[in-house]
């Protein structure tokens, strides 16, 4: 079961593996990207951040929906991870669950605008978070459990004006 979902440019990292382990519970991280699923040099490294005792799998995104779908991965708290909102619209379009999508943090580009301190989008990505909305998901902002979380929708509404 996918408890949460979370959207960080940096993958997994100690503030996500600790202090969202502690507010999930989670038992398994997935990471959806097919970048760092084709570096070897990147999955190490991804590795030694993993907290002990949770399983970790490393996939492309369709390599990824798949593992969710699994019967054993089913019935384990998973938090899945990617690193732009195209790779979690890819993602999100063939799975059934509804999990929470979580803005972590994407960093500044020079095409990108700040939706939040820490979340900088293009206008592509909005495009992205859009057609996730349309799906129906939750989509917030935040990067540690304890901020309180904002809509996706506020802070787009915000950087209009």
């Amino acid at each position: 079961m996918i408890i949460q979902m979370r959207i960080d440019d940096r993958l997994l990292h100690g503030q996500v593996a600790y202090s969202w382990k502690s507010a999930l519970s989670y038992e398994a991280i997935v990471i959806a990207d097919d970048n760092a699923a084709n570096d070897e040099v990147r999955k190490q490294a991804l590795k030694l951040s993993n907290p002990d005792g949770v399983r970790l799998a490393i996939r492309p995104v369709q390599e990824a929906v798949k593992l969710v779908q699994h019967p054993k991965l089913k019935a384990m708290r998973v938090f899945v991870i990617c690193s732009n909102p195209e790779s979690a619209y890819q993602f999100i379009k063939e799975i059934d669950e509804k999990p929470v999508l979580n803005l972590g943090n994407l960093q500044k580009e020079d095409d990108k605008k700040a939706l939040s301190s820490t979340v900088y989008v293009s206008k592509d990505d909005m495009l992205y978070l859009d057609k996730i909305i349309d799906l129906g998901y939750e989509i917030e902002a935040r990067q540690v459990p304890d901020e309180s979380a904002k809509k996706y929708e506020d802070l787009k509404n915000k950087m209009k004006n």
